[in-house]
């Protein structure tokens, strides 16, 4: 899908800015006015979440140039911004952002690589049983207030239904169940194992790592098995991306590759209901990363309060994967356990 070009570019703290298309409250280019920008991805399994907190101002000269000036983007000093937590729909605690600058920003078109972030260290809950999870971000700002709600995404279940993967020919399915209070899901798959180069080196572990794509709910809704969606892959991409991996370092004398019970993991990442909205809105418009016509689902601001989680789960070679593998000039044993 062409939105797997924009999703996690978005994932990894990209914003909209300078003449970013919001919602209809926002005018953009009306005498110079401010225009926030908010972008938060909450995950309960993170010991830190960020919420990029920026600016744009509606002026329509140099947006590149702008974009490139933390001058520009930043508000001076430190905001008053909070998180509320609520459970089952009564507020249980609340806790203020502290402002953080990260170092490790790649260049593009924001200024890098220091980026001013506000942040929290206090640890989100997961929905459980008997508790259901929501968080308000709240943001004071010069001359407004903007709020933004948003469900936490996932609890203690395990949605996945497959448990072998099989690379032996054809097209085949990964399934798993809907993560609670996601809609857009991100299905990678790895393949792990260690490598000794020499008989006397040591092992070292290694990770080739294979997108399937970006789904959306609404889509793999259609067409449930048994209430599991289902992803297809193809033996003959993983093939060629698998050679492109190892290329030709199997000449080295004395490789050694070994393989476990589990060598493949499938990492599912479940994007919340608020990020599902913003994408479906940007992917039934634009087939590319295209800032300048975004619109945005928080009122009086640009971007978007979300969250997300991570799944694993571990996988079994199915068919012939395993002899195949071991079949190949790679330098691959067998060892079984788990690692």
């Amino acid at each position: 899908m062409k939105l797997r070009k924009i999703i996690w570019l978005l994932f990894a703290l990209a914003v909209l800015i300078a003449n970013v298309s919001c919602s209809t409250d926002v005018d953009l280019f009306a005498d110079y006015k401010d225009i926030p920008v908010i972008y938060g991805l909450l995950d309960y399994n993170a010991d830190t979440n960020f919420v990029r907190i920026t600016h744009a101002m509606g002026f329509q000269e140099d947006l590149a140039a702008a974009a490139q000036d933390p001058s520009l983007n930043n508000y001076p000093g430190k905001l008053d911004v909070r998180i509320t937590e609520f459970r089952n729909g009564d507020s249980v605690r609340q806790f203020v952002l502290d402002t953080i600058t990260i170092h490790n920003k790649q260049e593009g078109t924001f200024y890098a690589p220091a980026q001013k972030m506000y942040f929290t260290t206090e640890r989100l809950h997961k929905n459980t049983a008997g508790a259901e999870y929501s968080y308000r971000l709240t943001v004071v700002l010069p001359n407004q207030t903007v709020v933004a709600e948003e469900n936490i995404a996932g609890n203690d279940d395990n949605p996945f239904r497959t448990t072998v993967v099989d690379f032996s020919g054809g097209t085949k399915n990964i399934m798993f169940y809907p993560v609670k209070n996601a809609g857009i899901y991100e299905v990678r798959l790895e393949f792990i194992f260690l490598e000794q180069r020499t008989p006397d080196a040591a092992l070292v572990r290694r990770t080739f790592e294979w997108p399937v794509g970006t789904f959306f709910g609404v889509d793999l809704a259609q067409h449930p098995v048994d209430g599991a969606y289902v992803v297809r892959y193809k033996a003959y991409d993983f093939d060629y991306a698998f050679d492109e991996f190892f290329g030709n370092d199997t000449a080295v004398p004395g490789l050694t590759r070994y393989l476990s019970d589990y060598p493949f993991r499938v990492i599912l990442t479940a994007g919340g209901e608020n990020f599902t909205q913003y994408m479906l809105q940007n992917e039934a418009q634009h087939s590319s990363f295209d800032p300048e016509s975004f619109h945005s689902i928080i009122e009086g601001a640009c971007g978007v309060f979300s969250s997300k989680v991570t799944k694993t789960g571990k996988l079994r070679p199915g068919g012939t994967t395993l002899p195949d593998l071991l079949s190949t000039n790679y330098g691959f044993k067998y060892v079984g356990g788990d690692f």
